[in-house]
């Protein structure tokens, strides 16, 4: 399976203690430099998706703080809800890395079609202003979910 020109840009932490696992993630790796052209979304309460599965979400807030290594992007989240990808991971799994995303040269449907040829589920989908991702469960090969996100110029 090849997906278009793509490069690991975030790792997603999922955790039922922020606090606590944004400090030790600082502690072993420091605090490196955020990367230019972020758009401050990443250290809030927030509600970020509108589907779920085909199912509207309502009530998913989460805690976010990113710690940023030499290499990585870590987005750290905390489920404030039950209805979401994050909070069914950290149920059956427990703290634990659960998705890292790919930056894809693009466009999305190319590698939608590429994931979903290898058997990968879409979990969720969304596109705002900037850029359009969606997410594909492959847990059971991989031990983590795969954000493929398209950049636009």
């Amino acid at each position: 399976m090849t997906l278009s020109s793509t490069k690991i840009v975030k790792v997603i932490v999922v955790t039922d203690n922020l606090e606590k696992t944004a400090s030790a993630y600082k502690a072993l790796l420091g605090t490196g430099k955020e990367p230019a052209g972020l758009h401050a979304e990443h250290k809030a309460v927030r509600t970020p998706f509108t589907k779920y599965k085909g199912a509207d979400i309502t009530d998913t807030p989460m805690k976010v703080e990113s710690v940023f290594s030499d290499n990585f992007w870590f987005e750290i989240i905390q489920p404030l809800g039950d209805n979401d990808p994050w909070a069914a991971w950290l149920k059956e799994h427990g703290t634990s890395i659960c998705s890292i995303c790919l930056l894809s040269d693009g466009p999305l449907e190319n590698d939608e079609e590429t994931m979903k040829n290898a058997g990968f589920e879409s979990l969720f989908k969304q596109e705002k202003g900037y850029e359009a991702y969606e997410y594909f469960d492959t847990s059971s090969v991989l031990g983590v979910l795969v954000e493929v996100k398209e950049q636009y110029k």
